[in-house]
């Protein structure tokens, strides 16, 4: 990443020296009469305002959460009640003691998945309100390194202090933010190491409870392999005396397909799904189909969600950080910041999931716990990984020898918001 720097001149509209105020750009307040069509726009600007909030309060409300928990229940619920019964019949898997190990399978991944979606729905994701700056009279985070033998200490050019984040004041809840917070305008609040909001769950995903929601998914593809699997081996052995259901016959006879298990695949996608089901209904009973269709249906939104997901979670990298790539600075020397690029904080897969898990991480992965929570030092003080540190420091003697490579005259234009006192002042500091 290139270095960038800030002068602290303002130019003759204000916009300078790190003026981060956009109140000369807006139109004044005015009133109009009935009917002008200004104020029919205002109108409907209103109305649509006033149901966006409506929604948002819907969406993070505990009824809501309740339902949407309600909604992902079904496939695991229904396949341990009503599938896994006609699977042990499919499979001849007869007593007790040989169809208990299927069960406790399972049992444990339905609990485990659904315990995890509802703390990652409930668990609040972590506040930096009471959380001071190291330097709180500039809101500036120190950058902390990680204790390696050998390691010398990282200063900036041409001075004795360290490297320090750069200011991140939020207008919105009026505090500082430490690095890699974010404000979410949906919740209204800013939450430490944001991942992203997550609409679904009804909450933001942060520092607190972004572990809950790795272990969601992990379990959702665990679960949904595992009854993947099932269904194809509770198919394939299916009695073909007993394939010939009623729920069969019904769909046949309405999407106008002869009652056959030969019987020919309708044409495009559309018609390719609903061959495909049928089959499936006439190949086997109706536990055994809806299960089959559920799983499928399940296992394509979390194909699509799920691993994203989950190698963001394995390379240290939030969403919004991948999204939105270099928004993040460090002050190298005054008034000199340099961004920090993608795979900063990747310090290895394990490493990774100890600070996303804590260290009781194993624990977690077995059994419906917190285990020792998330490492929320990390989520106050991240640390960099050692590529970072080399990156870092390789930044930081370029910059002594040769000086920075770009000026920029406001602080706007950086994404940097030096806080309130600043904007005052009409300088950065």
């Amino acid at each position: 990443p290139e270095l960038r720097h800030r002068s602290q001149a303002a130019d003759a509209n204000g916009h300078g020296g790190g003026n981060c105020s956009d109140e000369g750009n807006r139109e004044p307040t005015e009133n109009y009469p009935p009917g002008h069509p200004k104020a029919t726009r205002s109108l409907h600007v209103g109305r649509g305002a006033r149901a966006g909030e409506t929604c948002r309060r819907i969406s993070l409300s505990p009824q809501f959460k309740l339902f949407t928990l309600a909604i992902v229940a079904i496939v695991p619920l229904f396949g341990t009640v009503g599938f896994m019964p006609m699977v042990m019949l499919s499979l001849d898997i007869e007593g007790v003691m040989m169809q208990l190990p299927f069960y406790l399978v399972a049992i444990w991944i339905s609990v485990q998945f659904l315990y995890n979606f509802a703390m990652s729905q409930f668990t609040d994701p972590g506040s930096p309100v009471h959380i001071k700056p190291t330097y709180e009279a500039i809101g500036q985070f120190e950058m902390v390194f990680a204790d390696e033998p050998g390691r010398p200490r990282v200063t900036q050019v041409d001075s004795d202090l360290p490297l320090l984040y750069a200011p991140n004041w939020c207008d919105h809840c009026a505090h500082w933010k430490p690095p890699r917070t974010h404000h979410c305008s949906f919740c209204k609040r800013c939450t430490l190491r944001m991942d992203h909001h997550c609409p679904f769950s009804g909450n933001c995903i942060g520092a607190r409870n972004h572990g809950h929601f790795v272990i969601m998914y992990i379990f959702a593809f665990l679960g949904l392999f595992y009854s993947l699997a099932l269904c194809a081996a509770a198919i394939y052995t299916f009695p073909t005396s007993k394939a010939k259901t009623s729920a069969a016959y019904a769909i046949g006879d309405l999407l106008g397909v002869k009652q056959s298990p030969a019987t020919k695949w309708m044409t495009g996608i559309t018609g390719f799904i609903a061959s495909f089901a049928l089959q499936i209904f006439i190949r086997t009973n109706l536990q055994i189909a809806l299960q089959t269709i559920f799983t499928g249906v399940a296992l394509a939104a979390v194909l699509s969600f799920g691993i994203p997901a989950l190698c963001f979670a394995a390379t240290n990298v939030t969403m919004l950080e991948h999204n939105f790539p270099m928004k993040e600075y460090v002050q190298v020397k005054s008034q000199v910041y340099c961004p920090l690029g993608p795979g900063f904080y990747n310090k290895g897969i394990h490493a990774n999931m100890v600070e996303l898990l804590g260290r009781k991480w194993l624990l977690r992965l077995l059994l419906p716990t917190k285990g020792s929570g998330p490492d929320m030092q990390a989520a106050i003080a991240p640390r960099p990984s050692s590529a970072g540190c080399s990156a870092l420091v390789a930044r930081v003697k370029q910059v002594a020898e040769e000086g920075v490579q770009q000026q920029v005259k406001s602080c706007e234009q950086l994404g940097i918001n030096p806080g309130p006192e600043a904007k005052t002042s009409g300088h950065v500091v």
